[in-house]
């Protein structure tokens, strides 16, 4: 399976980068490749439809449809803003959520989607989880109805950012393994 991973936040040291870090290599130990959602396709201005004309932005959008169709699953880890997801992150949804020319569909409909939250307090971003949830639903999204949600980030990892905590590791494997059988389409035999 091919993961998509796309950070909530673009900071420097952010802990759900890291916590995003962590699942790329418990991904590759299940034999999944991942593709981190590079940091040009999340930059962009914020979404007002004047600026779908411009071409250099057509250029980037078309990039960021072509990163989002080539996944076969995407894991977001988003931290939490007032109870909510990131704006930063609220506008690659609403930039990807536009159908391009000639297409009945977003490139967002009918992918798989994986949740995750780091925090520095002890909730994990638990608050604002069901609102992306609900938030990537409405954009057409299958969202696997369990999240991983890390408090206490800072103490789970060391001092490079490198997630140390097994019982994080093993929850993000699981979810990784979930959401992987839930985008593996089903046999179901012919009717006779």
């Amino acid at each position: 399976m091919n993961i998509l991973l796309i950070s909530g936040s673009t900071r420097e040291g952010s802990l759900n980068k890291s916590l995003l870090d962590a699942a790329a290599e418990e991904a590759h130990n299940l034999n999944h490749k991942t593709e981190h959602l590079s940091y040009q396709l999340a930059s962009f201005p914020l979404y007002h439809s004047d600026l779908e004309e411009d071409a250099a932005v057509q250029n980037q959008l078309s990039l960021l449809r072509q990163q989002i169709e080539a996944a076969d699953v995407i894991l977001i880890s988003s931290p939490e803003y007032n109870g909510f997801h990131t704006p930063h992150l609220h506008n690659v949804f609403t930039w990807a959520s536009r159908r391009a020319a000639g297409k009945s569909h977003s490139v967002l409909e009918g992918k798989v989607v994986g949740l995750l939250a780091a925090a520095p307090g002890p909730f994990g971003g638990v608050r604002m989880l069901p609102r992306l949830s609900s938030f990537a639903a409405d954009h057409g999204c299958w969202v696997h109805p369990r999240y991983v949600a890390v408090g206490n980030m800072a103490s789970k990892t060391d001092d490079n950012g490198q997630v140390t905590c097994a019982e994080t590791r093993q929850k993000l494997r699981n979810l990784i393994d979930q959401i992987c059988k839930m985008a593996t389409p089903s046999q179901v035999a012919e009717p006779a």
